[in-house]
């Protein structure tokens, strides 16, 4: 190496960046074309690498700025003019600025849409802001104008280096080959492409194969109990000041959302834990995941096929302590399947004000929650984490059930 070439980690990152880059084009391209064909797994793990890949693009160029401060790059030819030069400049300058913009600007992007963006599955990165549809937008937007910029700045980058080489004969694109640096490049982006695209994704669980760990009978029949007659006073919930929320793992990062239509009938005493009951009655159609596409996919056939099964039930009969809190083994039904459900809980009173926290984790594929493609949990998780909190007035007169 001379003095007229780039240092060696210089060169690597450099066709190292070029690869993951073009990568990054085609796997936009496969995910629209998964989205087209309506396998909207496969769109969302593409689009899971596609950030993951944006996302160590960026930790590249910040190696690479801080390399380049360090061991400034070799002079330009001396033979060469001056507007090249500050074209060689400018353009360097703006495919630095690509490489900051492009990732942030899809990183804004996901976490507006509420969705936070993880690192190949292994590490979840915070989101930048918090859901904005406006914000979404207006970054899907930028994303996308940025993109076709980086395209032609790219592809004039390109062409001016083999101009250099084949018609002006100087050392300009020499200066920064390797071989290392090419096979890294190749290795990249066929890598990317063909793991990270999918195309060599192992065939897909069998989407005949619905059931998870359900006995025949759970599986065809909706055993829930009825709720049993109770002598405590029916609590008057506060469904403004109430809520019933789920939290998951999406692609190696969490999501949150909640139920909006729900309705319980909650008869508890921490002295008459025998008489206690609940009775509680969602609408998995109104699930709010702050992601249109998301709260579709979660009435779909494959996870709570609303149009069959409009609602999910839990009902328990009698709730016992558990140190400071309480634990109910209720029964809950969901996609006509009926299975039993632990529920811890604490409840704390003031006067007739009373307020429970409390919660329960759902193995999904118990109850047939994402069946075909996506019982694979390695794109969404297997365990679902629901939190209940209730604010209600105990009534005086008895609203137990007939």
């Amino acid at each position: 190496m001379t003095n007229q070439e780039y240092r060696t980690p210089a060169k690597i990152l450099h066709w190292l960046v070029a690869g993951l880059i073009i990568a990054q084009y085609i796997l936009a391209e496969l995910a629209e074309a998964a989205e087209d064909r309506g396998e909207i797994l496969n769109q969302l793990a593409v689009l899971a690498n596609h950030k993951s890949i944006g996302i160590t693009i960026l930790a590249l160029a910040i190696v690479r700025i801080v390399l380049r401060f360090k061991s400034p790059p070799p002079a330009l030819p001396a033979t060469m003019p001056k507007w090249q030069v500050w074209g060689s400049h400018l353009s360097h300058i703006l495919l630095y600025g690509f490489l900051f913009a492009l990732p942030l600007s899809g990183w804004l992007m996901s976490s507006a849409k509420a969705y936070s963006v993880s690192w190949f599955n292994l590490v979840a990165l915070p989101d930048l802001i918090s859901t904005s549809e406006a914000w979404a937008k207006a970054m899907h937007v930028a994303h996308h104008y940025l993109a076709e910029a980086l395209f032609i700045v790219a592809l004039v980058h390109v062409a001016a280096a083999l101009k250099h080489h084949f018609l002006d004969r100087d050392d300009v694109l020499r200066r920064m080959s390797s071989k290392l640096g090419w096979a890294l490049f190749v290795v990249s982006l066929l890598l990317s492409v063909a793991v990270f695209g999918r195309l060599l994704n192992s065939t897909a669980p069998d989407a005949t194969d619905t059931t998870q760990s359900v006995s025949d009978n759970e599986a065809q029949t909706d055993n829930t109990p009825p709720l049993a007659a109770s002598t405590l006073p029916r609590w008057q919930i506060d469904q403004q000041s109430s809520s019933i929320t789920f939290s998951g793992d999406q692609a190696g990062a969490p999501f949150t959302g909640q139920w909006q239509q729900w309705q319980a009938a909650l008869y508890f005493s921490a002295e008459a834990l025998a008489q206690s009951r609940f009775d509680v009655t969602i609408d998995p159609a109104s699930a709010d995941s702050n992601d249109a596409e998301r709260d579709q996919t979660i009435a779909s056939a494959e996870f709570f096929d609303v149009s069959n099964h409009p609602t999910a039930r839990f009902v328990a009969n009698e709730c016992k302590a558990q140190g400071d809190a309480f634990i109910t083994e209720g029964r809950l039904t969901m996609k006509g399947i009926s299975k039993t459900l632990p529920f811890t809980f604490t409840v704390t009173q003031t006067g007739d004000q009373v307020r429970l926290e409390g919660q329960a984790v759902i193995d999904r594929l118990a109850w047939n929650i994402g069946t075909g493609d996506w019982t694979d949990t390695s794109w969404v998780g297997k365990d679902v984490t629901v939190d209940v909190v209730v604010e209600a007035t105990i009534a005086a007169e008895d609203n137990t059930p007939e």
